[in-house]
């Protein structure tokens, strides 16, 4: 799968983000598939798909949602660069692996944001910041990280022959 299969799935994801989850949001929280999806794909695929895959749903979200465009995309940007170095460190067919990354990566994104806003002259109170950097959101999206995972590792994993030893 190459650029087709990366524009549907930000189509699908968009799609499926602005219509079906705002009705399964617990307690207000709604989770974010966009940052679930960058965290999967840099897993799979390694540093350039998710980097390029980042930016490219970051900035769609930004178009669509954003206060600010270029927020999100460059965010996702480094969150897929940084996951997808480490990736080739990572035993990825343990499926505790895409758990741990997007609850790292929901904080990261969460810090990164409030930061960014706060640079840019917006004014957030710093309880309401600390309180959806660790929020509900971390296991939320930890959680549906596992059956996302699961969908997209049967499409972007490149199939690889392992010679072992008898």
């Amino acid at each position: 799968m190459g650029i087709i299969g990366l524009a549907l799935t930000i189509v699908i994801n968009i799609i499926i983000q602005s219509t079906i989850l705002p009705y399964l949001s617990i307690f207000g929280i709604v989770p974010n598939t966009g940052l679930i999806i960058v965290v999967v794909i840099s897993l799979l695929r390694g540093k350039y798909y998710g980097s390029f895959f980042g930016l490219c749903v970051g900035l769609v979200q930004d178009i669509l949602y954003g206060h600010v465009i270029g927020v999100n995309g460059l965010i996702y940007f480094l969150m897929g660069y940084v996951i997808g170095t480490v990736q080739k460190n990572l035993d990825i067919e343990n499926k505790i692996i895409p758990i741990i990354c997007s609850a790292i990566g929901t904080i990261f994104y969460n810090f990164s944001y409030f930061l960014m806003m706060f640079f840019l002259s917006r004014n957030i109170p710093i309880p309401i910041m600390l309180k959806s950097v660790f929020s509900l959101e971390i296991l939320y999206n930890s959680i549906l990280s596992i059956f996302i995972y699961g969908i997209l590792s049967k499409f972007f994993v490149i199939p690889s022959l392992k010679f072992r030893r008898r």
